[in-house]
C-alpha cells in the first residue's frame, strides 16, 4: 500500500511543473501555493503579470488550474496591447472568456478617454469594453449601458 501512495506521490509531482510551464509572474509581500488545487492565495503589494495584462493591488487569488484570477482592494488592471488601464476594488479575470469583469469605484482610461461606472468589463478578443451603472464619459453622464471599442477607440 505504501508503495501505491508513493508511486501516485511521485506520477502527481512530475505532472505539477508541466502544469505551471505558463505560470504568471507572481509577486506579493505574503504568499502560499497549493499544488493540489494550484491556487495561488497573495496579500500584499500583489502583482501578477499574465504576459499582456498587469494586475497589481492588496489581494488576489490566482487559479492556474482554471485560468482564473480574483483580486481585491485598491486594483490597477492594465491591458499592454491597448493601453487601456481600469482601477477599481475587485477584477475578475476569466481565461477561457477572455474576460475581466471589473466592479466598485471603477474607472477606466486610454489615452485622453476617462469612463466612470459602477461596473465593467472587457473583453481582449473583442476588444470591447461595456460599462454599467451611474456611466459618466469624461465627466458627462450617459443613459444607460456603454460600449466602447478600445481598438477602434469608438462607442458602439
Amino acid at each position: 500500500m505504501k508503495k501505491i501512495i508513493a508511486v501516485l506521490f511521485i506520477m502527481l509531482f512530475m505532472l505539477v511543473p508541466s502544469a505551471l510551464a505558463s505560470e504568471p509572474a507572481i509577486t506579493s509581500d505574503s504568499q502560499t501555493f497549493n499544488p493540489f488545487t494550484g491556487v495561488y492565495d497573495l496579500k500584499g503589494n500583489v502583482h501578477v503579470d499574465l504576459g499582456d495584462r498587469v494586475i497589481d493591488g492588496d489581494e488576489a487569488q490566482v487559479y492556474l488550474y482554471q485560468l482564473r484570477v480574483t483580486a481585491q482592494g485598491n486594483i490597477s488592471l492594465t491591458d499592454k496591447p491597448t493601453g487601456l488601464h481600469f482601477d477599481c476594488d475587485r477584477v475578475e479575470v476569466i481565461g477561457n472568456e477572455r474576460t475581466a469583469y471589473v466592479t466598485g469605484s471603477m474607472i477606466f482610461t486610454q489615452d485622453d478617454l476617462r469612463i466612470t461606472a459602477d461596473s465593467g468589463s472587457f473583453n481582449w478578443k473583442t476588444k470591447n469594453a461595456v460599462f454599467k451603472g451611474n456611466v459618466a464619459v469624461n465627466g458627462t453622464p450617459q443613459q444607460g449601458d456603454v460600449t466602447y471599442n478600445v481598438r477602434d477607440k469608438k462607442f458602439i
